[in-house]
């Protein structure tokens, strides 16, 4: 199953049918590359060459000479996480502040990447023309009169590129942009350059292909992420086909954040998964010049896309985000909603762009016209730009007339230039006069949209690894770790205490969280603390779990058609990877076998069915389990922790991986829940003759639910303490629960000793007539019930069943669909 935003079919805006459309609608020719690639003998030259430059490289760090850019890192441990944080933060910074002082580098890229941001829109939205997309920006505003700008393009052999060419491909980038820039070997100068860039002494790269390169490890990469917080001319890099994991995704993403150049950049045809995503996604909330992403093909799964989606609520620059060709996942219709919902907060984008770029010609246009003294148009003669007169007339705010005696023309416009696309120091989203949100977009970044409410509790954690601690005596040692938890959703924030020193602490808290949408992500964030009575800005990381909202509204394995149906899909738990999942059938509501369901719960219960046959007592279940709670818009469950690198944390129990029990509970604001509480039951007869005793469990049904609590083993006053959630109409009738309780057997077939009825009214749960117990009357072999004969023990103590019942009313009343 492919997903993906709509989105060129290319990433090469200038090597497509689409950007040679856009370049032919401004009256241009195809876009003017410099391409060099080295072969035959001068090939074996530079391998020569290159080889020379390792060993030099080799030396030079046996003399504890490091170059600038850093030698290759131990990529196994904390130093390494701590030292591209101090490389790629402060020393960044720093470099960027030193840049920044001095203005002809920064004035000296900014038209090209105005004219590069230019032609990047009128990629995207000529593509959007020729996609027909109804009611899209496309058919709101015209296509900007832009020129393609010439970049210096260089292109490097595929399997040529290794980590040590990497760190001198970089600097010799460096170098070109910067002559005052210190190489990492000060010799390095007199040696031959590379040959794909001695063509450009004299020039500055703005464009770079590194694609199908795989020798390049995450050495290379840590390297390449130190040069993108430095480097301010290039605006286009390739490196797809290079077999990028989520480890290198991270790495790139931190360079990705520093950056104030790349447009467009292309990871296309790796493997960066859901854990790269999540890394790509951090960087694109703080990343304010990136208007062109593309991920086909890179392994993304449902939580990846939801995530992507959560961080462009932030992001106010990408333009276009491709990501067709991962897969969704099979209970994916949150999924599709989060790309419906990516396509519009990028549309949104681009027309505030358009708007912004069109605001700074018509200033540009009246300005020039101005100085040569020429007459100004008048309000009702408005410039060739604009037909309606009006600088940003998509929004409605009114432009300047530009009528003489006026204001000057650049302070009339109301909307900032595209300088923060050269510059990185404005961000769109917190200048005072961006444009206003309008359509799907401003519904999702409205603060007071809110879908439902989320009741999170944070139980304890499993198998937590070693920490490490500091003390002025002993150094650095390993020890167990004082954890505490973070958790985060549509940017709220709450945090547990802090425990003692524990493999397995348990915290139970517990806090709630508005949602906005069903693609917002739960982000829980295990940290070690050093002290217990309060948390440190330096705290590290144990581990994080993500969970979309939707993963806690949908059933497990369930998903929703686009005609309203339900279906249900199943993978075997032993299933390798790449496994198909199947389609589970079951009974519809006439009792016959079908695969399609009116209802979500039907659906649930055909796959508990399959998942039964398949994985027998290894499955994963909808309506049974050992959690506290289970049933409708409930998730309790271990959630396994992933490093910062992606790769599951393993904790001090070897090949075990850590893991944090939650319970995450949603409340729609538009449904009624009815949560019906098992408590215990009391009083029942002896059922294994050898033993005395009795393996109880109850199956309780009500309406299309039908609930199975665990087994409690070896007791004849059993305490469950499962709580099972259902949803009920505004208006339910007197419902009957049944009660059910038996007695599990290991190799024959399970007893049923006898059935508890409740008639349910929403009336009596409000007054709480219903909480307490009920006796249990006795069925016999064929399951047939008595009326007045009740199940007893050998005491001849009547058996009961404890119950209680809590009501959650609806907050608002449930509306028509909309059309969209």
């Amino acid at each position: 199953m492919g997903c993906g935003a709509s989105s060129p079919a290319g990433h090469d805006p200038s090597n497509t049918p689409e950007g040679q459309q856009a370049g032919a609608a401004a009256g241009t020719g195809p876009t003017e590359v410099s391409v060099h690639s080295a072969g035959g003998a001068s090939e074996a030259r530079e391998t020569a060459s290159q080889q020379s430059d390792a060993r030099g490289g080799e030396e030079n760090d046996s003399m504890g000479r490091l170059p600038q850019l850093g030698a290759l890192p131990d990529v196994s441990g904390v130093k390494f996480e701590r030292g591209i944080h101090t490389l790629l933060g402060s020393d960044v910074s720093s470099r960027n502040s030193a840049q920044e002082a001095k203005p002809d580098l920064g004035t000296l890229f900014k038209p090209l990447m105005e004219e590069h941001a230019r032609f990047l829109f009128n990629f995207v939205l000529t593509f959007h023309m020729n996609s027909n997309s109804k009611g899209g920006v496309a058919h709101k505003v015209e296509n900007l009169p832009v020129t393609k700008p010439k970049l210096e393009a260089r292109q490097f052999k595929s399997h040529t590129m290794d980590n040590v060419r990497v760190r001198k491909m970089c600097d010799e980038l460096l170098q070109l942009e910067d002559p005052t820039h210190k190489m990492a070997d000060e010799t390095a100068k007199g040696k031959p350059w590379m040959r794909t860039l001695q063509v450009s002494r004299g020039k500055h790269i703005h464009s770079i292909r590194m694609n199908n390169n795989p020798d390049v490890t995450i050495g290379g990469y840590f390297i390449i992420s130190q040069m993108l917080g430095y480097i301010r001319g290039l605006v286009s890099l390739d490196l797809s086909s290079n077999e990028l994991r989520g480890a290198e995704a991270r790495v790139l993403a931190l360079g990705l954040k520093y950056n104030k150049s790349i447009q467009d950049l292309c990871i296309k045809e790796n493997s960066i998964g859901t854990e790269g995503a999540t890394s790509l996604a951090d960087a694109l909330q703080q990343n304010s010049t990136l208007l062109f992403l593309d991920l086909r093909m890179n392994n993304i799964r449902g939580p990846g896309v939801c995530v992507l989606t959560d961080a462009m609520t932030s992001n106010r620059c990408l333009t276009q985000l491709d990501l067709r060709w991962n897969y969704t996942g099979e209970s994916s219709d949150y999924v599709e909603q989060a790309l419906v919902d990516l396509q519009a907060f990028c549309a949104r984008n681009l027309k505030d762009a358009l708007t912004r770029t069109r605001a700074k010609m018509e200033a540009e246009k009246l300005s020039s016209a101005a100085l040569d003294g020429s007459p100004q148009p008048e309000e009702d003669s408005p410039g060739p730009a604009f037909p309606n007169g009006h600088a940003n007339s998509d929004n409605g705010s009114d432009a300047p007339s530009g009528r003489p005696g006026e204001a000057a023309p650049d302070k009339l416009i109301a909307h900032p230039s595209m300088d923060h696309f050269a510059s990185g120091d404005i961000r769109p989203d917190l200048h005072p006069s961006r444009s206003d949100l309008t359509g799907e977009s401003d519904r999702l970044m409205d603060d007071n949209h809110i879908i439902g409410r989320l009741e999170v509790t944070i139980i304890s954690a499993k198998n937590l690894p070693q920490v490490i601690w500091t003390s002025g005596k002993d150094g650095e040692f390993l020890g167990l770790p004082q954890a505490y938890c973070v958790f985060q959703c549509n940017k709220q924030r709450s945090q547990s205490h802090i425990m003692k020193k524990d493999w397995n602490p348990r915290w139970d808290y517990s806090c709630t969280m508005d949602v906005r949408s069903v693609w917002n992500v739960c982000a829980v964030q295990v940290k070690h603390s050093k002290t217990l009575t309060r948390t440190h800005k330096e705290d590290s990381m144990i581990g994080t779990a993500n969970l979309p909202i939707g993963a806690v509204i949908n059933w497990r394995g369930v998903s929703k058609s686009s005609d309203g149906s339900w279906r249900a899909y199943h993978r075997p738990i032993a299933a390798g990877r790449g496994s198909v999942y199947h389609v589970c059938k079951g009974k519809d509501r006439n009792g016959k076998d079908t695969d399609v369901f009116d209802s979500s719960e039907l659906a649930a219960k055909a796959y508990d069915e399959s998942a039964l046959k398949k994985d027998l007592d290894k499955a994963v279940l909808n309506f049974s389990g050992e959690a506290e709670y289970i049933g409708q818009h409930v998730k309790e469950e271990l959630f396994p922790l992933a490093g910062e690198d992606g790769v599951d944390v393993i904790g001090v129990q070897a090949g075990v991986s850590s893991a944090v029990r939650l319970r995450l509970k949603y409340f729609d604001l538009t449904v009624n829940y009815l949560e019906i509480c098992l408590e215990k039951a009391a009083c029942l007869p002896r059922m294994d003759a050898g033993l005395g005793s009795c393996d109880a469990y109850c199956v309780l049904c009500f309406g299309d639910y039908s609930y199975k609590s665990r087994v409690v083993r070896n007791s004849l006053d059993p305490h469950f303490k499962q709580t099972f959630r259902v949803q009920v109409p505004n208006d339910m009738p007197e419902t009957k629960l049944l009660v059910q309780v038996w007695d599990w057997d290991r190799f024959d077939d399970d007893d049923h000793m006898g059935d508890a009825e409740v008639h349910v009214t929403i009336d009596s749960i409000q007054n709480g007539t219903l909480n307490g117990g009920y006796g249990v009357k006795k069925a016999d072999e064929g399951g047939n019930v008595a009326a007045n004969d009740y199940l007893k023990n050998a005491k001849g103590e009547k058996s009961i069943i404890h119950l209680s019942f809590s009501y959650h009313p609806a907050k608002v009343t449930p509306k028509a669909p909309l059309e969209i």
